[in-house]
């Protein structure tokens, strides 16, 4: 179950985009000082920036880190570019997060949304991130990931390019 893998069930919190700290995950401005404490006994100082108010939240099923392999030179500029690009699309947004807490990491995992846009599922349809799969369990928005790396497949765009594609 999910209690004895050390990841509590899913729960929502929500703030506002403030920035991709790399490739993996982003950070959330949490306005309410009470609502923002309450993550400070929690969380590991990875995860949290005091002075602004954030918590880092580790984006789930995707991984633009995960998902290059070419030479470490475009892998590391690829990783940029899709930092780079979410910060420049979500910039600024009020977003809601469906997390779970990873008690052994001391760090929220989870599924980020502004609007009727979910940040996972845009990194795989603009290429940026295969969708991966890394339990048993699929989520709810199983069939959206794999039409967004369809659309971004059938577009060859980012990851999808045939030069990457391609490449040994």
């Amino acid at each position: 179950t999910e209690k004895q893998s050390g990841i509590d069930p899913t729960e929502m919190l929500e703030g506002v985009f403030s920035r991709a700290a790399d490739s993996e995950s982003i950070w959330v401005h949490i306005e309410n000082f009470n609502d923002y404490r309450k993550w400070t006994a929690k969380l590991s100082t990875s995860s949290l920036n005091n002075k602004d108010q954030e918590i880092r939240i580790w984006l789930d099923y995707v991984s633009p880190k995960l998902s290059i392999r070419r030479d470490k030179e475009y892998d590391e500029w690829f990783k940029k570019k899709a930092a780079f690009e979410v910060n420049k699309a979500f910039q600024s947004m009020r977003v809601r997060v469906h997390y779970q807490f990873h008690r052994a990491l001391y760090r929220l995992q989870g599924m980020v949304w502004t609007g009727e846009t979910c940040v996972n599922i845009w990194l795989v349809q603009n290429g940026f991130s295969f969708y991966l799969l890394n339990s048993d369990k699929r989520p709810s928005e199983h069939q959206d990931f794999l039409d967004a790396e369809q659309l971004a497949k059938s577009q060859q765009i980012g990851l999808w390019k045939p030069a990457i594609q391609n490449a040994k």
